[in-house]
């Protein structure tokens, strides 16, 4: 199950991010979408077995495997028109891990930007974002994360520590989460650093959004249960800008 300690009520409306930093609950309550009963679910979630190591990581670690992709969002027309793909690139002072370098990581597949789950859910934030912020055009980043914990290593959701993404809005939206505990996300506010709110993705689809331009986050690392067997999280995180 999700659960949720902070210092403030994570609201559970979208729409409250015009007065609100976060919202945090089942896409069911933030988004009004029930992915969970989509009959593309099941395939949604099996996009993340297919994913390729990141071989970017400074620290040595193999515990993630990753898809990027970018998108545009046009209110005219209500479309998504997927970019095309290009290296990756973060200054240091946001990543001071992985940043400063091209990182070129897999692409999406065909199935995976067709997916009716994808489109609803970045049609849904490109709509409501656009609302909030009255803006006709969105740039979106698209990241399918596998964080893998063994017996040998723990799995580090954010490798880099305490951060910002850079963006207006970043999006946690839970596939999947198998053998494994931790994986709390805590946001910290950037001007008096006071703690917001922390919370863990515990169940699939549920939804974690933030204004990354208000805060810096973080997300504890994850342990498998059992250690015979492999452990992941498997999250799609977004960013909106």
């Amino acid at each position: 199950m999700s659960n949720i300690t902070s210092e403030m009520t994570p609201t559970n409306d979208i729409y409250d991010l015009k007065t609100e930093r976060c919202v945090f609950g089942s896409a069911n309550e933030v988004l009004g979408i029930d992915f969970l009963n989509h009959p593309a679910w099941r395939e949604f979630q099996n996009f993340f077995t297919s994913l390729e190591l990141d071989n970017y990581m400074k620290d040595g670690g193999l515990y993630r495997k990753r898809r990027f992709g970018r998108f545009k969002w046009f209110n005219d027309g209500n479309r998504l028109e997927q970019q095309p793909q290009t290296p990756y690139t973060q200054p240091l002072y946001f990543n001071p891990l992985n940043g400063g370098i091209e990182r070129h990581f897999a692409p999406l597949t065909n199935d995976i930007v067709n997916s009716p789950i994808l489109n609803s859910l970045l049609l849904k934030l490109a709509n409501a974002y656009g609302e909030l912020e009255d803006i006709q055009t969105w740039k979106i980043n698209t990241y399918f994360n596998r964080i893998i914990s063994t017996k040998d290593f723990v799995g580090q959701p954010v490798p880099e520590g305490k951060h910002r993404d850079g963006v207006k809005f970043s999006c946690l939206f839970m596939a999947n989460r198998t053998n494994v505990t931790g994986g709390s996300t805590t946001l910290t506010d950037i001007l008096y650093q006071n703690h917001v709110f922390t919370g863990t993705l515990g169940s699939p689809a549920d939804v974690l959004i933030f204004r990354d331009d208000t805060v810096i986050h973080d997300t504890s690392a994850i342990k498998a249960i059992n250690d015979t067997e492999e452990g992941y999280r498997d999250v799609l995180v977004i960013e909106f800008y």
